[in-house]
């Protein structure tokens, strides 16, 4: 027993000295009436000093991409293709959901409720590390968890977090919303995550506030663009693959994409906000 404890202990300590990377892949399904259609992306889950930061591998890429020339005062359109815009950032047991995109604008939403969580003896082995099974409802849906204490974080994909260990499986019963870990790499000290758009003041509002303002935008994806095209915020500009776009064309390509996603995205992965 003492043997074990000291390993314990030393495992903690190296986890907690060092920023690491969890990759996850998530699978899943955005539209409930075509089941065959799986979309796969790659999901970072980046802890840093204490404070995690969950977003998808493409939006990390495109911000990395895009913050060189923002820094030197040029702005350059992130693709208008991305399946996730959310970053979830958790701090002290505290959950933020963070957008910074032309749809829903720049916000932060606090989200405080509990995840109760049912945690069973049934054990199982997932890469080289041994797991356990858990239970929750969240977000109107029910989830089957497995986490690890071979990774004593408290910690997981999404806003996920609060099992005595790393969450490296979790689906909902539907099987419509997967995450799997795939992967763990370490991150440099002076690791910064790309944040963009610094300039723009951030909208705090409560969950509350959020989702009659998510279900405004699901009704009319246009109007942030619109409105900052209008105050004179949203100026021609080339995209990533360095195609010019004009403002007004910018507000038409967007709140059509928009449009065409949300029409296909039935099945979102808090269904709950839909209702």
């Amino acid at each position: 027993m003492k043997n074990i404890f000291l390993t314990f202990i030393l495992l903690v300590q190296v986890i907690s000295a060092q920023n690491k990377r969890f990759i996850y892949q998530y699978d899943f399904i955005p539209d409930s009436t075509a089941k065959d259609k799986m979309v796969k992306e790659l999901m970072l889950l980046d802890i840093t000093n204490g404070i995690s930061r969950f977003t998808s591998q493409r939006k990390y890429i495109s911000d990395s991409t895009i913050i060189s020339p923002a820094n030197v005062g040029k702005m350059v359109m992130p693709p208008m293709d991305l399946n996730i815009f959310y970053t979830i950032e958790k701090n002290n047991g505290i959950v933020f959901f963070k957008t910074n995109d032309y749809g829903l604008g720049k916000i932060k939403v606090e989200d405080n409720r509990d995840i109760k969580w049912n945690i069973f003896e049934e054990k199982q082995t997932f890469l080289t590390y041994t797991i356990q099974k858990a239970s929750c409802s969240f977000g109107g849906r029910k989830w089957i968890a497995w986490f690890t204490q071979d990774i004593p974080l408290q910690d997981g994909p999404y806003k996920f977090h609060g099992l005595p260990g790393l969450i490296v499986k979790i689906e909902d019963l539907t099987r419509s919303h997967i995450f799997k870990l795939v992967g763990i790499s370490n991150l440099r000290n002076d690791y910064i995550y790309p944040f963009r758009n610094k300039e723009m003041e951030e909208k705090k509002i409560d969950l509350t506030s959020f989702q009659k303002y998510y279900l405004q935008y699901r009704n009319d994806p246009g109007r942030e663009i619109r409105q900052l095209y209008m105050q004179g915020k949203l100026p021609d500009q080339t995209d990533t693959s360095g195609n010019f776009r004009t403002g007004a064309e910018i507000v038409r390509e967007v709140e059509a994409l928009a449009k065409e996603r949300i029409k296909k995205d039935n099945n979102i992965i808090e269904i709950d906000l839909l209702k």
